[in-house]
């Protein structure tokens, strides 16, 4: 039994630290694809700031690099609270594994002074000799053989005790380096974010002075999303009555079709008798009148044929883990209410705003059919439907797909076009039927 909860507790104690050793690999990896994400707004960032004009995306995308600064610093947080608790352990252990030497070592000594004692072979000859008997003297035998097993053992001990030791006083030392480096990235850090802070501080300074130059545009961008709307209801209006249309058509083929077949059992079915009196074939009989079952209401036109009901049910499956519509971008514009802080900018929109370097290539975020390709404000607009689900990239500079054609997740379908301000950037835009949604909660972490 004892030998069973040594073998438990020392698996428990491998797998407790695997646990620890990914928990470790894992902050790690998230600090550094973190610092991989602010490395790529710095770059985009760098474009923008060749503006001479400060916009609400440079600004968006400050925030975003304060926002992912404070996320590398609490993980270097973690970091240092796990390194510590490593060395708490390091030094729970190494004063145990001193007490466990310092025991060894005092009955290792007092067993080479009490064979010093008796170190004669008189003492030896004498101990043996006085045996009672053979057997006895066999036994006085095996017992000083294991007595010197016993201190060869005691010795093995202390040498393991001191091995582990040495390793627990290296393992604390790399520690502490460690700890060390990862305070100085934090110190870092910190000072990135001072500096992040106060460029954002300047920024909101410059679009303060700037209000209604901003509003003003913020009022063109209004104009063109109401028509940018305008054409997605359009779009999916035509796209539930071309459905509707189809099912009232199969709707009626099937009933012609029921009323056909029950026609041809009534013809073919025998004439019954009753007793003795037969029914002459000239009489005349009332038929019998079935009541039509009404036909089932489709929750939605859009998901009549099985193809596209799938389609709508995989798509809705799939919510949270959709990609990103570009590789490198990032959302300056939330769906909703968006306000500059320090500001009396505002605005309110029913889709979300990305910015991402201009010529950018935009793909498909799921499989499904180009129900349009059309203009807004000099620039373009793929729809794609994915059974009762809507997507629409708008503010294209170029576009690679047609309508009728069916495209696949990640497909590239067109390139990023600029805003107002010059800068790149894309509006996506998710409809369940004619109801807009937000589409942040759909889109993957990235």
């Amino acid at each position: 039994m004892p030998m069973l909860k040594i073998f438990l507790i020392t698996i428990c104690t491998l797998l407790q630290l695997v646990v620890i050793a990914q928990d470790k690999a894992e902050l790690e990896r998230k600090r550094k694809q973190t610092l991989q994400e602010i490395e790529v707004l710095n770059n985009q960032y760098s474009d923008i700031k060749k503006n001479k004009k400060q916009s609400i995306g440079q600004l968006t995308l400050i925030q975003n690099k304060i926002r992912l600064r404070n996320q590398v610093i609490e993980t270097i947080n973690k970091q240092v609270r796990s390194i510590d608790g490593d060395i708490n352990t390091s030094y729970r252990e190494m004063r145990r594994l001193q007490k466990d030497l310092d025991t060894l070592k005092m009955n290792y000594a007092r067993n080479v002074a009490y064979a010093y004692k008796n170190r004669s072979s008189y003492d030896f000859l004498n101990f043996l000799f006085s045996a009672n008997n053979f057997n006895d003297a066999i036994r006085r035998i095996a017992y000083m053989k294991a007595y010197r097993s016993f201190r060869a053992q005691q010795l093995e001990a202390i040498n393991q005790k001191e091995e582990l030791y040495k390793h627990k006083i290296t393992e604390l030392t790399l520690n502490k380096k460690a700890k060390r480096n990862v305070l100085l990235d934090q110190s870092k850090e910190m000072g990135e974010l001072v500096k992040d802070k106060q460029e954002q501080d300047a920024v909101v300074v410059s679009l303060k002075k700037r209000e209604k130059e901003i509003n003003n545009t913020i009022a063109a961008k209004r104009k063109q999303a109401k028509v940018l709307q305008s054409s997605i209801t359009t779009i999916i209006n035509r796209e539930i009555a071309a459905a509707k249309k189809e099912a009232d058509a199969k709707v009626k083929v099937d009933r012609l079709e029921r009323e056909r077949k029950e026609k041809e059992a009534a013809i073919t079915k025998p004439n019954t008798t009753t007793g003795n009196a037969t029914t002459p074939a000239t009489a005349k009989t009332n038929p019998v009148v079935k009541k039509e079952e009404p036909v089932k209401k489709q929750e939605s036109y859009l998901e009549y044929n099985k193809e596209d009901l799938a389609l709508g049910n995989s798509f809705e499956s799939s919510k949270g883990r959709l990609p990103f519509p570009v590789d490198n971008g990032y959302v300056s514009g939330n769906f909703g209410s968006n306000v500059v802080p320090g500001t009396k900018i505002n605005f309110t929109q029913d889709f979300i705003t990305i910015s991402s370097p201009a010529g950018s290539s935009v793909k498909a975020c799921f499989d499904g059919e180009v129900v349009s390709v059309f203009d807004v404000g000099g620039m373009s607009a793929v729809m794609i439907k994915h059974g009762k689900y809507f997507t629409t990239y708008s503010n294209l500079s170029s576009v690679n797909v047609s309508k009728g054609q069916a495209v696949k997740t990640n497909q590239v379908i067109g390139r990023v076009g600029t805003n107002l301000d010059g800068e790149g950037e894309l509006n996506f835009i998710l409809a369940r039927e004619n109801q807009m949604i937000n589409p942040t909660s759909w889109l993957r972490s990235r």
